[in-house]
């Protein structure tokens, strides 16, 4: 592993953070959603996200029961 980029001091390969000056030891290894130069010409994700799906469907009802709801009441009879 390179040294330490703030005290230059020799570092041990599991170790995340310098023992001798406190630093974050922050390498793209370490970091599991880190985007590195080859991920880059991956093609973008695809996959759906389905709580944020079932957050719209139930906003939309939520939305639609209101308008119902005030013609309902409000609606001259």
């Amino acid at each position: 592993m390179p040294p330490c980029s703030t005290c230059s001091a020799e570092l041990a390969q599991d170790w995340k953070f310098c023992i001798y000056c406190g630093s974050a030891l922050v390498t793209t290894a370490a970091v599991p959603g880190a985007i590195r130069a080859e991920d880059a010409a991956v093609a973008p994700r695809t996959r759906l996200d389905i709580p944020l799906l079932i957050g719209i469907v139930l906003g939309v009802a939520g939305a639609a029961l209101l308008v119902y709801m005030g013609i309902l009441f409000f609606a001259p009879s």
